[in-house]
């Protein structure tokens, strides 16, 4: 209850209303794709594939939409909205809980285990990666972890290792890669620097010793680990090797978001410099920590521990190698780290690894009061003391000069530009500064007070009830808009979803740039940012979109998206068709004949109509005659992938004369066309409908006079299967059974089916092996991990 009430009254705000939790990343990012892949499994439609983004895309595959993590059972048992919200805050809970479960097993008393759990649960980092759902729920289990491998190194066997590769694992399905990374390099420190208590069942052994024990534990709890996770790491390592981080980003991009050293002044001040108040600091400052005050009295009791207490290589070592993370390119080594670790140049934003800081400040802190309480108890803090008076005297000094010269200190500030646009409001900073010392002087004369009355409880509840109220100063960082204005379709997507074609959209990059500005009446930000139309609000409603938001996109579909968007206009090439584009969204009028204008967001401008249609008000195009998803082609040409890129992108490319392919097709027993172009091609598309689709199946009805290629313009990946079944009882069909052909990557980065002629229905499927493989093996596991505990119950039974 110390821990559940504070953390339920920190988002109070939530319970007066169905609210939905939205800010930064939650309402773009996260919400379609859990919206997509709940409501997908309640139709019995488990999501592998979505065909919805990307021209379609590996869903599954990507750990960051979390679909077998365990807490996520909640969306089953509640609606979207209450479970989505539940999920957040149950899991600052259950980061404030394990921490304090792991400085039991420290052997800290409660209090100390309350402080340090409190400080983990309602920090500032929490609060930053609340819309931050992968980073969120894969952090909080790392106390666990560590509990357990402490365990396991403690008591050498098999039991503690797998156990703590259990959790290993909940935390890889919770969606955060980067920080089961750096769990493991927090075990590996362990390794060589726990202060596990060996020495209580065995004699004092040395550093190799230990270092041999420690292997083989971390041996058997990765190879668990692997095993375990296996359903979600072998799909994961295939889109991987397939996607934009496969061959590594580059260093600027990956060290976006480092931790400066004058961020430092972040676990003190909230925002001191103003990144939040001007958006053209988001890309350039780090961001990515909305907040990460902390307050003073975590410092002081850290401090307190790492002078006076013991064991303490460990947790200064995992500080050090947070901060050596963290600082990303503000420190010179990094580049080494990027260059040579493995994975590394795939993982962006080097500030994420401050996790382990902040948690080791929250551990330090309760140790450290544990160890004050201790000290004191044996008399043993002397003049010691004497500095916490001092420090609250010190404190108290500063707050009366800030308070009763706060206009002086407010005009010094401004005067030597230390304000807005440079810096936050000076009015905010030197508020926030008044608040920081008013609780430094009261934590100050608790801890003080505290030693002459031998740490009786009353003190000990003052000074964690003061603690809350210090971190509570948090209280508000998070966004929440109401349920049904957050799922309420704007008027382009209802025109949109009222087409039961097949088709896709498309919004421009202008018109969904997150710091371009769009031309709509005074209206909340939540239906500014809607009419925007970022691909991934599609999900929701299932619309078919060429793009998307995903942090492992296809190499092949960026590199075509890439040059689709780069062009002089979107009429500059055929790729529009390519794409099977019916609607465009767009803030720029598009003034080719080809694009009907449909539909204007003008509600509420003042001034003539053509003239706002020249401003950047939001504007839906019909594309005339569009292309259709599946087509027919007779002539091809085989090429390396580079040389089809270029050449797609060209406005010579037809892709209802030719498909480019880069391997010869073969048909069965048939003479095949010709592979040069000769004449004007017959476009045989009126022969080719989509009877059905889902998330893993796409069902087509194809007629084919003569041989030809089926081309479907939807992503090519590993795992898809093409059965074709003859319809009638020409000729060209009679006689044949079902079969499955290879499918051919056609066009760069879609598919191709070589045809003979006659009628068919053609069913693609995703099948990936990967997930088969993987399931296969986490399964086993599970089952000879259930029976050897089993049996190891039952032996020990007399």
């Amino acid at each position: 209850m110390a821990l559940l009430f504070p953390c339920v009254l920190f988002f109070c705000d939530l319970f007066t209303g169905r609210f939905l939790l939205t800010e930064r990343d939650l309402g773009p990012y996260f919400i379609p794709p859990r919206f997509f892949w709940v409501e997908s499994i309640k139709n019995w439609d488990f999501p592998l594939w979505n065909p919805y983004q990307f021209t379609g895309h590996p869903f599954f595959a990507n750990p960051q939409h979390a679909i077998f993590y365990p807490f996520h059972g909640l969306f089953f048992l509640l609606p979207f909205d209450l479970a989505f919200n539940a999920v957040i805050i149950l899991h600052f809970f259950l980061g404030g809980f394990f921490t304090y479960l792991l400085l039991r097993d420290l052997k800290a008393q409660f209090p100390g285990a309350v402080i340090a759990g409190m400080t983990f649960m309602l920090g500032g980092y929490l609060l930053s990666i609340h819309s931050l759902l992968n980073s969120l729920l894969s952090v909080v289990w790392t106390p666990l972890i560590m509990m357990y491998f402490r365990r396991a190194l403690a008591s050498p066997g098999w039991k503690n290792e797998v156990v703590t590769a259990f959790w290993v694992t909940v935390s890889f399905l919770g969606g955060g890669v980067e920080i089961v990374y750096g769990n493991f390099g927090i075990l590996g420190f362990m390794m060589f620097l726990s202060d596990h208590p060996a020495s209580q069942v065995r004699p004092k052994i040395g550093l190799r010793a230990k270092a041999g024990s420690g292997f083989r534990a971390l041996a058997v709890m990765t190879a668990a680990f692997i095993l375990l996770s296996a359903v979600q790491l072998i799909p994961f390592l295939e889109l991987y090797q397939h996607s934009i981080r496969g061959q590594g980003i580059s260093y600027s991009e990956a060290t976006i978001w480092s931790f400066a050293p004058k961020d430092f002044l972040l676990f003190f001040l909230p925002d001191p410099y103003g990144y939040f108040l001007d958006m053209t600091k988001y890309w350039t400052t780090q961001c990515w920590l909305k907040t990460l005050y902390t307050g003073g009295l975590p410092f002081i009791l850290s401090l307190i521990y790492f002078a006076l207490g013991r064991g303490r290589k460990l947790y200064l070592s995992l500080m050090i190698f947070s901060l050596f993370l963290s600082l990303g390119h503000h420190n010179p080594l990094y580049s080494w780290v990027f260059q040579y670790v493995p994975f590394f140049n795939g993982i962006r934003y080097p500030v994420k690894f401050l996790y382990i800081f902040i948690l080791i400040l929250s551990i330090t802190a309760g140790l450290g009061f544990d160890r004050m309480v201790s000290l004191q108890k044996e008399g043993a803090m002397g003049r010691k003391k004497h500095l916490l008076s001092l420090g609250a005297l010190a404190c108290g000094l500063i707050l009366l000069f800030l308070y009763f010269g706060q206009k002086e200190v407010g005009a010094f500030l401004v005067k030597h530009g230390i304000d807005s646009p440079r810096y936050n409001h000076a009015a905010a900073n030197l508020y926030n500064a008044q608040r920081f010392f008013f609780y430094l002087v009261l934590f100050f004369l608790i801890l003080r007070v505290g030693h002459e009355v031998e740490w009786k409880r009353w003190i000990k509840v003052l000074l964690v009830f003061f603690l809350t109220a210090d971190l509570f100063g948090n209280m508000g960082f998070f966004g929440k808009d109401l349920t049904a204005d957050y799922f309420r379709k704007t008027r382009i997507l209802e025109i949109i979803s009222a087409d039961p074609g097949h088709f896709r959209t498309f919004a421009t990059g202008k018109t969904t740039a997150l710091d371009a500005r769009i031309l709509v009446a005074e209206s909340p930000f939540l239906d500014v940012f809607k009419e925007k139309h970022l691909p991934s609000m599609d999900m929701l409603y299932r619309v078919h979109n060429l793009w998307g938001i995903e942090v492992l996109g296809l190499k092949r579909g960026e590199d075509l998206y890439k040059a689709f968007t780069e062009s002089p206009s979107i009429s500059a090439t055929n790729l529009i068709d390519l794409y099977g584009v019916k609607y465009v969204i767009s803030v720029t009028s598009l003034d080719d004949p080809r694009f009907e204008l449909i539909y204007a967001r003008l509600d509420g401008l003042e001034g003539a109509r053509e003239e706002l249609l020249r401003q950047s008000t939001v504007k839906l195009y019909r594309v005339r005659d569009p292309f259709p998803r599946a087509w027919l082609v007779k002539n091809y040409r085989v090429m390396e992938g580079p040389a089809i890129l270029s050449a797609v992108s060209d406005k010579a490319f037809r892709p209802d004369q030719e498909v480019l392919l880069e391997e010869e097709p073969k048909w069965e027993k048939r003479a095949r066309p010709h592979s040069a172009p000769q004449g004007r091609p017959d476009l045989l598309s009126p022969r080719t409908e989509i009877i059905s689709e889902s998330n893993n199946r796409l069902d087509l009805r194809v007629e084919a006079p003569e041989d030809a290629l089926l081309v479907v313009s939807d992503s090519y990946f590993p795992g898809w299967k093409a059965r074709v079944t003859p319809l009638g009882s020409n000729e060209s069909s009679a006689g044949r059974e079902e079969g499955e052909k290879r499918i051919l990557r056609g066009n760069y980065h879609f598919r191709a089916l070589p045809l003979n002629a006659g009628a068919y229905e053609v069913r693609f499927s995703y099948e990936p092996g990967s997930f088969k493989l993987g399931g296969l093996i986490s399964l086993l596991t599970i089952g000879a991990i259930c029976g050897f505990f089993l049996n190891a119950r039952k032996r020990k039974r007399p």
